[in-house]
């Protein structure tokens, strides 16, 4: 599959790349098509994803885009910061609800030139620990933002208290 979707991807057969997709379990078809971006880096594999986000935006496919930028096209100028662009858009579609979109924010976080702030890394952990109160990474980013927030206690139950509120 991974070579099916370099050559329609390359020759701009967007079509045939959607085709491919719908016929093909979401994960599986995510893999081949990092994988196939991993072998030749091009920018067609992004303009692929925009026409797709263009004809039916989902999270999913904002997800691959992520993924598409932050992987195989991460030395692209400009590629983490249209990776934050497809990780808003993820939750903003996802009403905030899913962990998977969240968790893109903090990757942006991590890196070594931070695409978010503190603050936001913050904003988003506790987001994570009311959907998953066991989330490990949700933890020590909040751990690790409010400390340099000047924010020191960070009350855990507050956050998962919160959850069972709503």
């Amino acid at each position: 599959m991974k070579d099916l979707i370099k050559n329609h991807v390359l020759n701009g057969e967007f079509e045939s790349v959607k085709h491919l997709m719908a016929a093909t379990d979401f994960l599986a078809f995510e893999e081949a098509f990092i994988s196939s971006a991993h072998e030749q880096e091009s920018v067609m594999y992004y303009t692929c994803l925009l026409d797709m986000i263009k004809e039916n935006e989902t999270s999913e496919i904002h997800d691959l885009a992520f993924l598409l930028l932050v992987y195989p096209l991460s030395d692209v100028p400009g590629a983490l910061d249209a990776a934050y662009y497809h990780a808003d858009a993820s939750i903003e579609l996802t009403g905030g609800q899913e962990v998977k979109s969240l968790l893109q924010m903090l990757l942006l976080h991590a890196i070594p030139e931070p695409v978010i702030s503190d603050k936001q890394a913050f904003n988003t952990a506790k987001q994570i620990l009311k959907l998953d109160p066991n989330n490990k990474v949700a933890r020590n980013v909040l751990k690790e933002t409010a400390k340099r927030m000047d924010q020191v206690v960070v009350d855990f139950n507050q956050i998962t208290e919160h959850k069972d509120a709503n």
